[in-house]
């Protein structure tokens, strides 16, 4: 079963920040709002658009893997790697952030044979993941440290004059780890408002006539994220992945999960307790996280229904800045 996992803060280049535990800094107070937050330390990125730009019917012809990396086209090889951070007075990173970059096969092939006889070999990469942080991040020039383990371990260093480059070439502040919190825990302050041509209504009435179209009359499973500015307030997925769905017929289901390490979770449990709606879902732990589920089978007018009321009443946002974004699991 796919792994939905804890609620985190979103940003369309970016599939998950999880909070870790660091001696030296877990939490802060934020200088916008005054609340204490947790650093989100760990930040994964999506599949590059390499990748995803291709055709889903071309892809296994045109997407090759090659020992736990991508050859695309026969042009590119892309590779998982780490970016660190580190921050003064701490003895580990204070930030690990898993990024794409594309390499040339041709150089690979040659690290290949000197990780014979070294242990680390370095090529030149370019990064084709965009960090929110970092204005023109994707196609920076990049170093890439290929580690000799069981799968290739990648460490990237970044060589191209950028504010990347430099927060990366010594330990930054607690004042700088701060700052890019606040622009991660208030996104919404530091862009444009995203606009849009129609009601959220009507745009989730069109997300779910596609995803019916694309998967759930295909048998495939998705997921559909409703999101605020910042985060994902919680998803529309496939019947087939709830616990609660014993029999496997296709359909949509709603999928809630509390992080009980945030304050703000823990008001948003109790408001959807006092729901009369709450009823119709079914209680269970993930990993220790609270979860809440209920299949709704292909009633769409249903699923609308309780988006809208859970958007209202429990995280209490202004429908219409909400947006939805499907994909396959």
């Amino acid at each position: 079963m796919f792994v939905f996992g804890y609620k985190r803060v979103e940003h369309p280049y970016i599939i998950e920040f999880s909070p870790t535990k660091n001696k030296g800094m877990d939490k802060y107070k934020c200088e916008i709002c005054g609340k204490k937050h947790n650093v989100f330390r760990i930040l994964e990125s999506p599949l590059p658009d390499l990748i995803t730009e291709i055709p889903e019917e071309e892809r296994d012809t045109r997407v090759e893997e090659v020992v736990g990396l991508y050859l695309v086209d026969k042009k590119w090889l892309l590779g998982n790697g780490y970016l660190y951070i580190e921050m003064e007075n701490s003895n580990e990173p204070i930030f690990y952030w898993e990024l794409w970059v594309s390499i040339s096969p041709k150089d690979f092939q040659n690290c290949i044979e000197q990780l014979k006889v070294t242990d680390i070999v370095e090529l030149n990469g370019v990064l084709q993941s965009e960090l929110p942080f970092y204005p023109k991040s994707k196609g920076l020039e990049v170093k890439v440290q290929i580690h000799a383990t069981n799968e290739f371990h990648l460490e990237i260093i970044v060589e191209e004059d950028s504010k990347l480059r430099d927060d990366q070439s010594k330990p930054i502040t607690r004042e700088r780890v701060i700052e890019l919190m606040q622009f991660l825990n208030h996104n919404e302050l530091f862009r444009k408002e995203k606009k849009y041509d129609n009601t959220f209504g009507e745009r989730l009435k069109e997300e779910l006539n596609y995803v019916e179209d694309k998967y759930v009359k295909k048998k495939k499973r998705f997921s559909i994220n409703i999101s605020s500015h910042n985060s994902v307030l919680f998803q529309i997925v496939s019947s087939e992945t709830l616990e609660t769905n014993k029999n496997l017929q296709s359909g949509f289901g709603l999928h809630l999960s509390f992080d009980n390490s945030f304050e703000e979770s823990k008001e948003e449990i109790k408001k959807f307790r006092k729901q009369d709606y709450a009823k119709g879902f079914k209680y269970y732990e993930l990993d220790g996280v609270p979860v809440y589920q209920i299949d709704l089978g292909i009633d769409k007018k249903r699923v609308g229904e309780l988006v809208n009321f859970l958007i209202e009443d429990v995280y209490e946002q202004d429908i219409e800045t909400i947006d939805t974004d499907s994909f396959e699991l």
